[in-house]
């Protein structure tokens, strides 16, 4: 059913971004849709989902997630914007994201003195140091002695729900302490009325 080569391939096509791909001169919304769907192909459950719409995209910029494009152009902390809402956006729900990006984004957006890049650069420094990798690559190791010694004749199948089960459980204590740091975060309502 799967195999530690099928697991490795899927997490380096996961781990190629890099911020360096991002173009340094601004886009149409037609481009950063292109740009964002070739990006993150291998993200992709099925060939025809859409990661990235224009719908999606305005709405970010509609509900202030996303500020505004300058002159209908996006720049290049708009595409790195996008990108954090994307991989966030599939663990969270987008209020918890505006409140996770809000204050990052006042801050950083366009600052020449600190620039968003060098944050988002040394977030994604930080994930490539922790190689989630070697902790996957061990679950996936794990789950194949699951059913060594039982004799049932659908192993194969079983081993896959037992890895499913082992990186659900991991995604779902991951997700709670998610949400608990984000609750822990200070209310922007009460601090933008101060």
């Amino acid at each position: 059913m799967y195999s530690e080569d099928f697991v490795k391939n899927i997490l380096e096509e996961i781990n190629a971004f890099n911020i360096d791909d991002i173009p340094n001169i601004d886009l149409y919304m037609d481009q950063v849709t292109t740009y964002l769907n070739d990006k993150f192909a291998a993200t992709k459950r099925r060939d025809d989902d859409k990661l990235m719409t224009k719908t999606m995209i305005n709405n970010y910029a509609k509900s202030r997630l996303l500020p505004s494009p300058e002159k209908k152009k996006y720049t290049k902390d708009h595409i790195m914007v996008l990108i954090m809402i994307f991989f966030f956006k599939n663990v969270l729900s987008i209020n918890d994201v505006t409140k996770l990006l809000t204050p990052m984004l006042k801050t950083y957006f366009h600052n020449e003195e600190i620039p968003l890049e060098n944050i988002i650069n040394d977030f994604l420094n930080y994930a490539k140091k922790c190689d989630l990798s070697e902790s996957i690559l061990k679950e996936v190791n794990d789950s194949a002695k699951i059913f060594d010694k039982t004799d049932v004749q659908d192993k194969d199948y079983l081993q896959t729900v037992g890895l499913i089960t082992m990186l659900s459980y991991d995604t779902f204590v991951r997700k709670i302490l998610i949400e608990k740091l984000i609750d822990s975060l200070p209310d922007l309502d009460k601090h933008d009325s101060e």
